[in-house]
């Protein structure tokens, strides 16, 4: 029972480092996504 107990609680750690790391791996697309929209509307602006 101990070892049940212990592989969902390592399962549930798991699972939340997973998330979290989707979480921020998508966080830091956007952030390149909007770094790559300013630098294009900058260059309309200047022409």
């Amino acid at each position: 029972m101990d070892l049940l107990v212990g592989f969902l609680v390592f399962a549930g750690i798991f699972a939340l480092y997973d998330a979290l790391r989707k979480v921020n791996n998508n966080i830091l697309d956007q952030t390149e996504e909007i770094k790559k929209l300013h630098e294009e509307l900058a260059k309309h602006n200047k022409n």
